[in-house]
């Protein structure tokens, strides 16, 4: 048992597809080396990241990391006075439920979702049977079916939340919008703008997981990337604000965890100016101010030194070597019946078994539970795990089960090869 990350194993021999987390060869040790010689080195000037920070983060962080954004997402309206440091994506998360819901507030998913949000939105007290549940296709979510809700829900009575507390919204809507975990899809431009639309007129809290944005794996993909949920939003709110203190329909959420490393527990925020102010206020980040206020300090001199950006271009030149050898391999060597999407960014490749096969029971079988047999087929085990599909949707027996996730993220391509040969030798044994 693996005592020293979350992971649970730490056999050398042994592939883990589930793993989503750069892996150890991918770490910035010497990024953070120089940024912490330089940070230390000049602690006369930096003892202030040694005490609570300002509730939203360092005024010269937050500066930084517009002009970082700024520059990769070549969107120059990104404005410093919208973003705020969180301590990563999942407490962010946590602290957006708490902050902008009530117990009326009804929860709206993407499906299939990143399964670990579900859990979070259940600690909350929300119960996952009454998640609605909104499917996705190659073009992300499906906005129609989202609308037509809408229209079927109207006569919900919860108009008190609609009408009440300003920050408390009718509606929570979580998804991935690019390079989705799990799907790796993008939800289109023309989708993105409609969900706007539905959000501003039936009072619905967007939050985006955008913590794989930065990590386009193409020219191609990183030119055709649609302009993010939040930038749409913003142009409405801030140009056509609904009186004067228009709170904005959607945060983006995200992470130096995919860019960096995931001990950094740091990450940011970015939503309305209004939003922006209300956060500063509250408790969560008053009672301890800025988040990991030193990582934050280190991470600066990372983004000043250039590190980071130095860093993230090495990310994305590994992440497309690894991801298209995987799809060129799967490719030529799965079952006839078994089909996968290449992504065009993030961490993952969607595998689709064929229709009432179910890959939790697969992979039960493998790990020799039993008896090793799925469906009367004894299975040969083989040292490799995946993350099954029912994972990844409220509904586990439903539409997902036939589906499984993996991550080229974690292993060298040797490594990520070699599963690739063990999960295509699974397959053809129950297939």
């Amino acid at each position: 048992m693996n005592t020293k990350t979350l992971f649970s194993t730490d056999d050398p021999d042994y592939v883990a597809f589930q793993y989503g987390a750069p892996g150890k060869d991918l770490m910035p040790s010497a990024v953070m080396t120089a940024a912490s010689n330089a940070f230390w080195s000049d602690i006369d000037q930096n003892y202030t990241f040694m005490q609570y920070g300002p509730a939203l983060g360092d005024t010269e962080f937050l500066k930084q990391l517009q002009e970082f954004l700024a520059k990769e997402y070549k969107d120059p309206s990104i404005r410093q006075d919208c973003l705020a440091i969180t301590a990563g994506a999942s407490q962010s998360f946590s602290n957006i439920i708490s902050l902008f819901t009530t117990h009326e507030t009804k929860i709206i998913i993407e499906n299939p979702t990143y399964f670990l949000a579900l859990k979070v939105l259940e600690d909350h007290g929300f119960k996952a049977q009454e998640f609605v549940s909104i499917p996705t296709d190659h073009d992300g979510l499906n906005v129609d079916q989202l609308e037509a809700f809408f229209l079927s829900d109207s006569s919900r009575c919860n108009d008190d939340v609609a009408q009440g507390d300003a920050h408390r919204f009718k509606y929570l809507m979580y998804l991935v919008p690019t390079y989705s975990n799990p799907t790796g899809r993008t939800t289109s431009l023309e989708r993105r703008r409609k969900l706007v639309t539905l959000a501003r007129k039936h009072n619905v809290l967007v939050v985006c997981d955008d913590v794989y944005n930065l990590l386009p794996l193409s020219t191609a993909a990183e030119s055709s990337q649609p302009p993010r949920l939040v930038s749409l939003d913003l142009s409405e709110t801030l140009n056509n604000p609904r009186g004067s203190s228009d709170f904005g329909n959607v945060i983006s959420n995200n992470s130096f965890s995919k860019i960096m490393a995931p001990g950094m527990r740091l990450g940011w925020i970015e939503g309305s100016p209004h939003m922006m102010s209300f956060l500063s206020k509250s408790g969560i980040m008053n009672s301890g101010g800025s988040p990991n206020h030193i990582v934050s300090g280190l991470v600066l001199n990372a983004m000043r030194l250039g590190g980071l950006k130095n860093h993230l271009e090495m990310l994305k030149q590994v992440y497309a070597e690894r991801m298209n050898s995987m799809c060129d391999y799967l490719a030529k060597n799965f079952p006839a019946c078994v089909e996968f999407e290449r992504p065009e960014g993030g961490f993952f490749i969607w595998v689709i078994l064929p229709k009432g096969h179910d890959a939790f029971e697969i992979q039960e079988a493998n790990q020799g539970r039993n008896n090793g047999l799925y469906r009367g087929k004894k299975v040969t085990g083989v040292k490799m795990s995946y993350a099954p599909g029912r994972l990844f949707t409220v509904d586990p027996k439903g539409e997902n089960a036939n589906c499984l996730r993996l991550t080229f993220a974690f292993y060298e391509r040797e490594k990520l090869l070699d599963g690739c040969a063990r999960l295509c030798s699974l397959l053809k044994q129950v297939l």
